[in-house]
């Protein structure tokens, strides 16, 4: 598959471990110079701001999305490559979701848990047919994959609905999964 674009959800907040971060810094830069356009929420603290940060310092293309009620926590048009402030979250989501060829997901909280269910969701009921890679840093998706494990084996989701989504706790295994996936 070949990728133009790659929509990494993550926290807007650190986290407590600097591997994190690393993480987050070493994505920005790999989607930068395989030449993939990064899209994101737009935030420029946290991992947000680490990897899209990473990504501009690597001569990459930064999309930035942000709901306008969160414009002052968003980098601004000058700092990345473009930024489109949209109304409401949910016009956010559609287009992160619209945007993306495929989806990477670091560690992050609420927000990010959200994310990784819409895309899902949205896939279960195909709307998209694009590959999800959780970036498991430190086995921070851990608990995350057992329970969805759990909830295939105990027949809540089929083989089918599991296909888009894998967890990887290196970068080129999962660019090696997001470049091969075949819908």
């Amino acid at each position: 598959m070949k990728i133009s674009s790659i929509g990494v959800f993550m926290g807007s907040q650190s986290g407590n471990d600097p591997q994190y971060i690393e993480a987050a810094e070493e994505l920005g830069k790999r989607i930068a110079l395989k030449k993939i356009k990064l899209v994101f929420g737009a935030g420029k603290d946290g991992l947000m701001g680490a990897t899209a940060r990473s990504a501009m310092e690597a001569g990459g293309s930064v999309l930035g999305i942000s709901p306008r009620n969160l414009a002052e926590e968003a980098f601004g048009a000058s700092e990345i490559t473009q930024l489109i402030e949209v109304n409401t979250m949910t016009d956010r989501k559609q287009l992160l979701m619209d945007n993306s060829d495929v989806f990477i997901v670091l560690p992050g909280g609420f927000g990010t848990l959200e994310e990784i269910a819409q895309v899902i969701s949205w896939s279960k009921i195909h709307l998209h047919d694009k590959p999800l890679a959780l970036f498991n840093v430190n086995g921070f998706y851990d608990k995350f994959w057992a329970w969805l494990n759990e909830v295939y084996e105990d027949g809540f989701v089929s083989e089918h609905d599991m296909r888009c989504i894998q967890m990887f706790d290196s970068i080129d295994a999962m660019f090696e999964y997001l470049e091969n996936f075949e819908g």
